[in-house]
């Protein structure tokens, strides 16, 4: 139905704020396809400073998304990397993807936490505890509603079917909104139900999606797709 992947990161504690982009990036060429949003712009009235040793202005969250492709430092994909060497990796990726990479000092942070999901049992081999499950072509089917048949079963999940057809945060809301909702309908409680949302996709992009589709019916590759050298 889905298979296993790793989307964990690591997270830097600097000394300064970092006004990089009002909400998140994706540096989709970097090795390890990293995103990554700092945290300070979210929470403009939580003073960081006042968190463990008192230097920390803000917080870069940098997901690692491909755990396989070589790095640009070690040479190393992430899973064969030491902790050290992760932070190593994904600072120098950023820092090569961001116009103003004055933003990011060449050192590494003093200060930095590894997803505790990823363990290390024999060095530079990472495992991951929780991997996430992604979604494929015709899951949809095996999906389960909020509601169940079961009268006492609810879910509210990233694997609830939802209009959000991907394992996120926002699916996670979704599919606790209709649990909820579930529930009120059942006991006939007479309480406001949770709002639900509709995901809309920019419509600009509808001429690409139509072109997507024909090219894979005819058995053709996706524009953006690398040609391979003959």
């Amino acid at each position: 139905m889905r298979r296993q992947t790793y989307t964990y990161g690591v997270q830097f504690f600097v000394d300064h704020y970092l006004p990089l982009v009002n909400g998140h990036l994706a540096l989709v060429d970097a090795p390890w396809a990293l995103t990554a949003v700092a945290q300070k712009q979210f929470w403009p009235n939580t003073n960081l400073a006042s968190f463990g040793d008192g230097r920390t202005r803000d917080v870069l969250s940098v997901i690692i998304s491909n755990w396989d492709a070589p790095g640009t430092v070690h040479r190393k994909p992430a899973t064969a990397c030491t902790a050290d060497e992760i932070a190593e990796e994904v600072w120098a990726q950023m820092k090569a993807h961001l116009d103003d990479s004055a933003a990011l000092p060449d050192d590494l942070p003093q200060s930095w936490f590894l997803d505790p999901a990823i363990r290390f049992p024999r060095p530079g081999h990472a495992a991951n505890d929780e991997p996430l499950l992604v979604n494929t072509v015709g899951s949809w089917a095996n999906r389960p509603d909020a509601r169940t048949t079961v009268p006492n079963l609810f879910l509210a999940s990233d694997y609830v079917r939802t209009t959000t057809d991907l394992a996120t945060m926002e699916g996670a809301n979704e599919a606790a909104r209709r649990a909820v909702n579930a529930i009120l309908a059942k006991h006939r409680l007479d309480e406001e139900p949770c709002e639900l949302f509709v995901l809309e996709e920019p419509s600009f992009l509808a001429s690409l999606r139509q072109t997507d589709e024909t090219r894979f019916d005819r058995g053709e590759p996706n524009i953006l797709q690398p040609r391979r050298a003959s």
